[in-house]
Order: C-alpha cells, then structure tokens, then sequence
C-alpha cells in the first residue's frame, strides 16, 4: 500500500510526456486566392504609378423593402442585381496582388484606374471543395476554365496556372502595354 502513492505518481509524471492521440496539423494558410501579375509587354514585372482599387461583383436576386406613403412596407425581389465589394483600395505601386474568388462559377473583377476607364475581368471556375479532417474542416480551390476581359488599359491577360489553390504561385499574368524606353 505505501507503494501505490509513488506509482501513481510515476504514472501521471510519464503520462504528462506523452501528447494527445491526435495532433491539429492545419495548413496556416486555409483560404485560396488568385494571384495576379502585372507585366510589360516584354513580360517584366511592373508597378503601376497611378492607385488602383479592385472590386469585386456578383449578380444574385435582393430582396428589397419599400415603405409606401400610408406607412406599410412592401417586400419585392429585384432580379439580377450587381452587388459590388471592395477588395483592394487605390493601391499605389501595386505589381501584383491577391484577390478572393467566388463560391459562384463566375467571378467579375473591375480593375478601376485614377483618372482612367476601368477594367473588367471575368473569371469562370469551377469550385472543388476540400475537405481536410475534422478538426480543420474544409477549403475551397477552383479550376480556372475561361476568362474575359476589356481592352481599355490592359493589352491582354494569361492563364499561368489556371489551379487557384492555397499554395503562394502566379495564377495569371496582366499585360499592360508600356512606352518603349529603349
């Protein structure tokens, strides 16, 4: 009996250097971005001298309340509308930056300059969920499969990667047609 204090002590001591059965291993970075590129037309990296804002937009139907002038509110759905979010905000220098895509099979970038017309990207994707374990729970990635855009200041835009995925890589490449300097 005078034993069994100094065992159970034992046994706890040794137990406390032991961990758990199942260990969190979460990637730190468990969202996925499509990674943008601005270049020249010789393909070299540029940082564009104007800020520059990006926003994204999605088409879905709202529902909107209206108060009549008797005082009643009156519930209608307003179909197709664009609904705008503001992703990066008049960014000076900008050479590349990250942006979010939608859980739709269609994203809309518009790439607005200063004093400029802006831009319109279309991204359609297809969505793949991921799932992790438990713990972590799931991602999304997404396959780029087309993309659109306008001319007004950007000459054209490549597909480099078209998996939008976790892992900090180029996706696409913005060509912008700059002065010769040579």
């Amino acid at each position: 009996m005078r034993k069994l204090p100094a065992l159970l002590f034992l046994l706890l001591g040794a137990g406390l250097f032991f961990p758990a059965c199942e260990v969190e291993n979460c990637p730190p970075n468990a969202l996925s971005y499509a990674h943008f590129t601005l270049v020249d037309q010789y393909g070299r990296e540029v940082a564009l001298a104007d800020p520059v804002s990006v926003y994204g937009q999605i088409q879905m139907d709202v529902t909107v309340h209206d108060t009549l002038p008797d005082g009643s509110i009156q519930e209608r759905v307003v179909h197709d509308s664009l609904i705008s979010d503001t992703l990066i905000n008049s960014e000076s220098n900008a050479s590349s930056f990250k942006l979010p895509l939608s859980y739709n099979s269609q994203t809309r970038f518009v790439i607005a300059y200063q004093g400029r017309r802006p831009d319109t990207v279309i991204l359609e994707h297809r969505n793949i969920p991921y799932f992790i374990n438990l713990d972590c729970g799931t991602m999304m990635f997404h396959e780029v499969e087309h993309v659109t855009y306008t001319h007004h200041q950007l000459d054209s835009l490549t597909i480099t990667n078209p998996n939008i995925d976790n892992n900090e890589k180029e996706n696409f490449r913005i060509y912008f047609t700059a002065a010769d300097s040579e």
